[in-house]
C-alpha cells in the first residue's frame, strides 16, 4: 500500500513538473530581461545618482564611488544568480 501511493505521488509530480517547465522558462528568461534593463537604466542614469550631492556633508567621491560599487556588486550577485536560474531551467 505505502508503495502504490509514493507511485502515484512521483507521477503526480513529474506531470506537475512537464507542464510548469514552459512557464518557468518564460517566467525567468524575462525576469532576467527586466532585471539587464534595470541595471542598464541605472549605469545610464549614475551621474544622477551617484555624483556630488550639495546638501550632504562630507560628500567626498571615495564615499560616492563606494556607494556606487555597493549597488553595482548587489546587482552583479543578483544576475548571476538570476542566470544560473535560468540555465537550470532551460537545460532541464
Amino acid at each position: 500500500m505505502n508503495t502504490l501511493i509514493s507511485d502515484q505521488i512521483i507521477a503526480l509530480i513529474a506531470v506537475i513538473e512537464q507542464t510548469g517547465l514552459p512557464a518557468l522558462r518564460m517566467a525567468f528568461t524575462l525576469a532576467v530581461i527586466i532585471f539587464l534593463i534595470g541595471g542598464i537604466l541605472i549605469l545610464r542614469k549614475r551621474h544622477q545618482l551617484f555624483d556630488r550631492d550639495p546638501s550632504v556633508e562630507n560628500d567626498l567621491p571615495v564615499v560616492r564611488h563606494n556607494r556606487m560599487e555597493e549597488v553595482l556588486f548587489v546587482w552583479s550577485g543578483l544576475t548571476l544568480v538570476l542566470l544560473s536560474i535560468v540555465y537550470q531551467v532551460w537545460s532541464a
